[in-house]
């Protein structure tokens, strides 16, 4: 099966791409010592899309809120009947199969390798302009 991951910056992202699923549940696993939270879309028997936002924390709360007139987000352990707010539970997985570990494992470091080599890059742009 051919597994493509998309990594996502904020945790918003992952409530507009929720917001236009059927089954809005957003899945959590804790994975070497990060907290991921994706949603699995099958394109086909042999190709999918994982969609998830990586934290260093786990959220605490059982519930994503995503207030539809201001477009913020909350997490909450209580359910709400607002008629303002989209409710999202945030599923625990004790085992999956979706995606192999070890392939999104290296891909997350190399992700975080190639971050620290630019933010390095940076700093040392930024240092030799204020000489």
């Amino acid at each position: 099966m051919d597994i493509r991951l998309i990594r996502l910056k904020r945790l918003e992202d992952l409530i507009h791409v929720l917001n236009v699923v059927q089954v809005p549940i957003v899945h959590h696993l804790a994975l070497d010592s990060r907290h991921i939270y994706f949603i699995p879309f099958f394109l086909s028997t042999d190709s999918s899309i994982i969609y998830f936002y990586e934290n260093e924390r786990r959220l605490e709360g059982k519930f994503l809120l995503f207030n539809n007139f201001t477009g913020e987000v909350d997490i909450t352990d209580k359910w709400t009947s607002d008629t303002r707010f989209t409710i999202i539970p945030i599923i625990d997985v004790e085992y999956q199969n979706v995606f192999p570990e070890k392939q999104l494992l290296s891909e997350l470091r190399n992700q975080h390798a190639k971050e620290k080599r630019e933010k390095e890059k940076k700093s040392i742009i930024k240092e030799e302009q204020s000489q």
